[in-house]
């Protein structure tokens, strides 16, 4: 009897003394940040703090949480669930990503600086990717299983599935000012042999809304899908075309690589293996026997006995349709990939060079 009264009275002074440590650390913290806002050099500890906090987007740190955070909400969180009836339909649209231009991305005339929409582009261009071919993506990762890839002996290639940039160029239109919001609206714009190219359009914050939307609308409190946009109707076609480009403030093409390991994977063996294309006139390109280091010449064709119209028909999206549109983005693309000719106009150890100078801080490698 006597132990079983001493237990309470050992767990309440433990516990009182708990409650007091607490209460203190509690004291101590409110004592702190009272000290931090009130105590000598204040203003400049709240100065430093008001940079930190309107410049978020710049902080260590926060362009790896910005692109992975695409990544992970595509490829894990938020899987995209595109119908297939209509996913041909959704091939070439784009996704909006919103964003502003804080002081630490302004230039000495006060507007975001050109250098920074390249960070931008690996943030919109991370959601399009995931958007558009998570479920390839999932199965070349698996390839081992799915078995979309085969080398020369007829094994799956094994190997990371990975994504690598081939090159960027932006034009300007319009400079966007210090804390002016603005979205970029990204899209394929076509693909060939190796490459995907993406345009992405910097666009005015509000100033064009998209016709629906197929996945969701960007709120916080539910997904609204299949959301129809409200237009005035009184604006002509032609008008409202004339306000969404008046609203750019610039365009900027990529072009990404698939990689399996050391094989280049065609761009369409990840569109079709997302269920993004339709049926093709004699069935499907494989990458079977892959040399295993760059992507085959020449594809294996699949005999189908599906076929499809000779030619597009109104709104239906079939191979013919998605051609014609590819077509139309290769004829922009071209000049986009002439540009690789530039590596050719490096002059190097063969002539002179007019001067050389540090950037910041002497080199010390």
């Amino acid at each position: 009897m006597a132990s079983a009264t001493r237990l309470p009275v050992k767990s309440i002074a433990l516990g009182t003394a708990l409650v007091l440590a607490a209460g203190s650390s509690r004291l101590n913290l409110r004592n702190v940040i009272i000290n931090i806002f009130t105590g000598p050099g204040s203003y400049s500890r709240i100065a430093a703090a008001l940079l930190v906090v309107l410049n978020l987007k710049n902080a260590p740190w926060a362009w790896h949480y910005r692109v992975f955070y695409g990544i992970l909400y595509h490829c894990l969180f938020h899987k995209p669930n595109i119908p297939l009836d209509i996913a041909p339909s959704t091939l070439f649209l784009p996704v909006i990503t919103a964003s502003h231009s804080p002081f630490m991305e302004c230039d000495y005339n006060a507007h975001k600086s050109n250098s920074t929409y390249f960070s931008d582009l690996d943030v919109t261009r991370s959601h399009l990717i995931c958007a558009l071919i998570q479920p390839g993506i999932e199965k070349l990762q698996h390839n081992a299983r799915e078995k979309l890839v085969l080398d020369k002996v007829g094994k799956p290639v094994l190997g990371k599935w990975s994504i690598m940039l081939g090159g960027v160029m932006s034009t300007f239109k319009r400079e966007i000012g210090m804390y002016e919001g603005y979205e970029m609206w990204t899209r394929l714009l076509a693909w060939d042999r190796k490459w995907f190219y993406l345009v992405t359009h910097f666009v005015k914050k509000g100033a064009v809304k998209p016709e629906s939307y197929i996945l969701t609308d960007g709120s916080w409190f539910g997904k609204n899908k299949y959301q129809k946009v409200n237009k005035d109707g009184n604006k002509t076609g032609e008008a409202v075309e004339y306000l969404d480009v008046k609203a750019i403030f610039a365009s900027s093409i990529s072009k990404y690589v698939i990689k399996l390991g050391r094989l280049t994977i065609h761009p369409e063996v990840s569109l079709n293996a997302a269920g993004m294309l339709p049926p093709r006139p004699g069935g499907w390109a494989t990458m079977n026997n892959a040399s295993g280091e760059s992507m085959p010449e020449t594809f294996e064709r699949v005999e189908s006995s599906e076929a499809t119209q000779e030619s597009s028909s109104g709104e239906e999206w079939d191979w013919k349709k998605i051609e014609e549109k590819n077509n139309d983005g290769l004829k922009l693309v071209e000049h986009f990939a002439a540009l690789d000719g530039l590596h050719g106009e490096f002059t190097g150890s063969k002539a002179p060079a007019l001067g050389r100078y540090r950037d910041f801080l002497p080199s010390l490698w």
